[in-house]
């Protein structure tokens, strides 16, 4: 089940990840201190919760990376019979937390968290493990596409059914790139993305906060006060940050300007206090994390960890490019974190999950030197 004798590691990108989760944590603590002294007469509250989480996904990083990459695709079935447990059981009232109008979150022990950050993972392995099982079966519609799409489908819909429309999104993203990878045929993979659209179409129009949303990225200069109020502010953060930034801890849109700066917005402090000089500096550790990533992917022993190690990349720096593209007027709010930086336990504990598993897959990579 473990292995602590081989401790060949990727130290890079092992480095990495603790420098990102380094500056996450200061980005946390200057962007939610104020926000947290008004609200709770604590400014420190936000900072604490984000350290205690930084350690147990931490410890569970490096207990993951001295486990056996067997061992986790010999659990891909439970895996994910849990996680569409888990899933089902927060739409449960009475049982599932309700925050901000969606039903996401689960409390046990007094300990809250939010399944779909792990389930996204759990739903990667077990299509890794599905591109193994049927290799050179792929281009069969029924084995290929339509079994896996069931499989994913149940996620993406109990996740929409939240309602997480940016979490639903990016897993069903994730899903068709892994099953163009594994050698889906690409005239299947657009016919059911041209349907999956239409429904992503018809959920947005059916919400009218979602609608508002569309409309206020297209133009949020309309309602600068209203629905395009944190895009506005996000665009001030970066203007007033400029090239060098105003400084570390002198940010002025933290000073309850820019709602949720401590997580979906983190990047805009980021921008403002180290402007453009700090954001490329963050974009390039990210680059770097993908490319290490990338390596272990293509080197790894078996093609279930390839697979699995990519579905990870991705997956985390689609939500990565997703969040910054919000926070500079790119893409529409979607409610994603940035890994390994903004504040949310479940992200964080998560994220940190998946690099051990990467770092474990990494251990057995061929011609690592």
């Amino acid at each position: 089940m473990f292995d602590f004798k081989n401790r060949d590691f990727d130290i890079l990108l092992l480095g990495l990840v603790l420098i990102v989760a380094g500056v996450g944590v200061l980005a946390v603590y200057n962007s939610s201190s104020i926000f947290s002294l008004e609200t709770y007469n604590n400014s420190m509250r936000f900072l604490k919760l984000h350290v205690i989480h930084l350690v147990v996904g931490i410890a569970l990083m490096v207990i993951l990376m001295h486990l056996k990459p067997v061992f986790i695709r010999n659990l891909v079935y439970p895996g994910y019979l849990l996680g569409l447990a888990l899933l089902v059981i927060v739409l449960i009232p009475d049982i599932g937390k309700e925050v901000g109008g969606g039903r996401r979150w689960l409390s046990i022990w007094g300990f809250s968290f939010q399944p779909s950050e792990f389930c996204k993972y759990m739903l990667i392995i077990y299509i890794a493990h599905f591109l193994f099982k049927k290799e050179g079966k792929m281009d069969n519609f029924w084995i290929g596409l339509f079994s896996p799409l069931l499989a994913g489908g149940a996620y993406v819909g109990l996740i929409l059914a939240g309602p997480d429309l940016g979490t639903s999104f990016v897993v069903l993203a994730i899903l068709f790139i892994m099953l163009f990878v594994g050698g889906a045929k690409l005239r299947y993979l657009l016919s059911i993305g041209i349907g999956a659209v239409a429904l992503l179409a018809l959920a947005i129009m059916n919400e009218s906060y979602r609608m508002e949303r569309i409309m206020s990225f297209l133009d949020p200069w309309k309602d600068p006060l209203g629905s395009g109020y944190q895009a506005v502010q996000s665009f001030m953060a970066f203007g007033l940050g400029g090239i060098y930034g105003s400084g570390l801890g002198n940010s002025s849109q933290k000073l309850l300007f820019l709602p949720q700066a401590h997580t979906d917005f983190v990047f805009s402090i980021i921008g403002e206090e180290f402007g453009f000089i700090g954001v490329v500096t963050l974009i390039g550790l990210f680059l770097l994390i993908f490319v290490r990533c990338v390596r272990i992917s293509m080197r790894a022993e078996d093609p279930f960890s390839r697979y699995m190690v990519f579905g990870f990349t991705t997956l985390i720096t689609l939500q990565a490019a997703l969040n910054m593209g919000v926070a500079v007027g790119l893409f529409p709010t979607t409610g994603l974190t940035l890994p390994l930086v903004s504040y949310g336990g479940s992200s964080l504990v998560s994220t940190l999950a998946a690099f051990g598993i990467i770092l474990s897959v990494s251990r057995f990579s061929t011609g690592k030197r």
